[in-house]
């Protein structure tokens, strides 16, 4: 066999490499998937038991019990997240302007952390500037009697105590709070 034929064998040896293909296809669709789920709006966004009373709950907050029925009267998101979860992170900001933005009108934000301390959860809300009510979910009981489909996951309480939509699991955006949540507290 002359050098040259030996070269190209070798080339062509090292060029199909089927497990370096399979694991290549698979890599591909693995982040395709993951940018369709982080991405999706209106996919995420379901109805879920709409006109149901919400399953009412009392936890510790950050500074005293926070319980929903507190809070009858308002609009109010209850919003499962983690200071881990990036999708969690990546929404937050556009909550708390909503909150600061429509709280005169009878909205407000109800972050109920699943699963961290107090101490966690404090060190986040003070590192980004967040003020808004938080609840302390610390065995998951509240977050899997609302479904538990994965973090984050939202739901709008009417001022009457009943659950006008769900976004479970998904990141809500500005875009999605405008045209599903404002029309609400300016009707009538």
């Amino acid at each position: 066999m002359t050098r040259t034929t030996r070269r190209k064998r070798r080339a062509h040896e090292h060029t199909y490499n089927p497990r370096l293909i399979v694991a290549g296809s698979v890599l591909i669709v693995a982040v395709a998937f993951a940018v369709i789920v982080l991405t999706a709006d209106d996919s995420s966004t379901r109805t879920a038991n709409a006109g149901q009373t919400a399953a009412d709950f009392t936890l510790p907050g950050l500074s005293g019990e926070v319980s929903l029925a507190d809070f009858r009267g308002k609009y109010v998101l209850v919003n499962f997240w983690a200071s881990w979860c990036p999708p969690c992170k990546a929404e937050m900001p556009d909550l708390y302007a909503y909150h600061r933005q429509y709280q005169a009108q009878g909205f407000t934000l109800l972050g109920v952390n699943v699963g961290e301390d107090a101490n966690t959860v404090q060190a986040f809300l003070a590192a980004y500037g967040f003020d808004f009510p938080v609840a302390l979910d610390l065995t998951g009981a509240v977050y899997n009697r609302y479904g538990g489909d994965g973090l984050p996951s939202s739901f709008l309480i009417g001022p009457d105590g009943t659950l006008v939509k769900a976004w479970r699991p998904g990141a809500i955006t500005r875009a999605m709070l405008d045209r599903d949540v404002t029309p609400l507290l300016f009707q009538g």
